[in-house]
């Protein structure tokens, strides 16, 4: 079965362009908001947020950086999240989905869960345009990456979208169309959108072990040609874009060795994240090869990191050793942009970490950690 539509060309098809979009000016951020609420006893979960209160804190602390956007939370037994994959789907143009037992699934026509998403969004854009108009600058818009949205769904029988050609056109591109759509909308109210776009799935998908509806098996590896030029053609679509990775590791693919650098170079991405904590000695060799070509680079702490939102000369050590261990000048760390909080969840329910506090007050110092931390980089010498 496909969802293809011969009107469209094939976003997976397109030539790589030459023209990199403007590398993101470096500043702080965090990845989400979340405020508990009193759970919802006839539904299991929460369908609306105090996303407000959560937009007001964020322009109050992180100011002239990047506030993220509000996102809805959703309460799971004691651990909060919210489904980044459900945010991803509201961005569809033109293709419709419902939730099922094993995930989302394209459909035919909005059901109920395609409508609560479509209102998140309208929230999480009011809010926005409440405590944001007033305040032009940035905000960054953090989002499961192409990839990831694409292994996340599902066609109507309950096969894989990944394994189906045409379903993975339309939905990279009807994805790319959404993002863009919705960044203008905030371009509107005098503000700069940023998207980050998280992939964490780019082995299992161009190794061909991204399983099967039933885990006994697994799905045939997705060309590199295709891999690439589906994220181009993305990158391309968007305002500014940081591309999320979850490490700086080298892929290892049909007995060659591609290194992170040239895997950022073949998707076009000219900036680039990842957790400050995966960085191991050759990830670091990685971050200054990719300093030295230009890209914009963000670091992203740990998700307890707010919870000491004092410690940032612990935080600058961290980064400023190994930095300085390569032969990189400390001076360049100006150009670091900072992340804080935790990795949006792919999965639903969309829980964090149990020693994730979601209070208010954790979610502040999660946002003063990082707003902290880049203006001590600023004035490092």
């Amino acid at each position: 079965m496909s969802t293809s539509s011969e009107s469209r060309a094939p976003a997976e098809a397109a030539e790589p362009t030459t023209v990199l979009p403007a590398a993101v000016l470096p500043a702080a951020t965090t990845t989400g908001i979340w405020f508990p609420r009193a759970r919802d006893s006839r539904r299991g979960y929460i369908a609306t947020s105090p996303v407000r209160e959560a937009a007001a804190t964020a322009f109050d602390v992180l100011a002239d950086d990047l506030p993220p956007v509000p996102l809805t939370a959703h309460l799971s037994e004691d651990r909060w999240g919210a489904d980044a994959i459900g945010r991803a789907v509201g961005l569809l143009t033109d293709l419709h989905v419902d939730r099922t037992s094993y995930g989302w699934r394209l459909t035919a026509s909005a059901g109920k869960d395609e409508r609560r998403e479509d209102s998140a969004l309208v929230e999480a854009f009011d809010a926005i345009a409440e405590y944001g108009q007033s305040r032009p600058g940035q905000v960054q818009v953090s989002l499961p990456g192409p990839w990831m949205l694409v292994t996340a769904l599902s066609l109507g029988s309950g096969a894989r979208v990944l394994a189906d050609h045409g379903a993975r056109r339309d939905v990279v591109q009807a994805y790319a169309f959404g993002i863009a759509a919705f960044a203008e909308r905030i371009s509107s109210l005098g503000m700069q959108p940023t998207i980050r776009l998280v992939e964490t799935r780019l082995t299992p998908i161009l190794t061909g072990t991204w399983p099967t509806v039933s885990g006994w098996g697994s799905l045939p590896a997705i060309s590199e040609p295709q891999v690439w030029a589906a994220l181009e053609s993305t990158l391309r679509h968007l305002p500014p874009t940081v591309l999320s990775l979850p490490d700086l590791s080298p892929l290892h693919l049909r007995g060659a060795q591609i290194t992170a650098a040239e895997v950022v170079r073949r998707t076009g991405a000219s900036s680039v994240s990842v957790p400050l904590a995966t960085l191991k000695a050759h990830g670091w060799e990685q971050l200054a090869i990719l300093a030295e070509a230009g890209l914009g680079l963000w670091l992203c702490l740990p998700s307890d990191a707010g919870a000491h939102p004092e410690a940032v000369n612990h935080w600058v050590d961290r980064i400023r050793t190994p930095w300085s261990r390569i032969g990189m000048g400390v001076a360049s760390l100006r150009e670091f942009g900072i992340i804080a909080g935790p990795e949006l969840p792919m999965t639903y329910p969309p829980l964090l970490e149990p020693t994730h506090a979601t209070s208010p007050e954790t979610n502040r110092g999660t946002m003063t950690i990082a707003a902290g931390l880049r203006r001590a980089l600023e004035e490092i010498e």
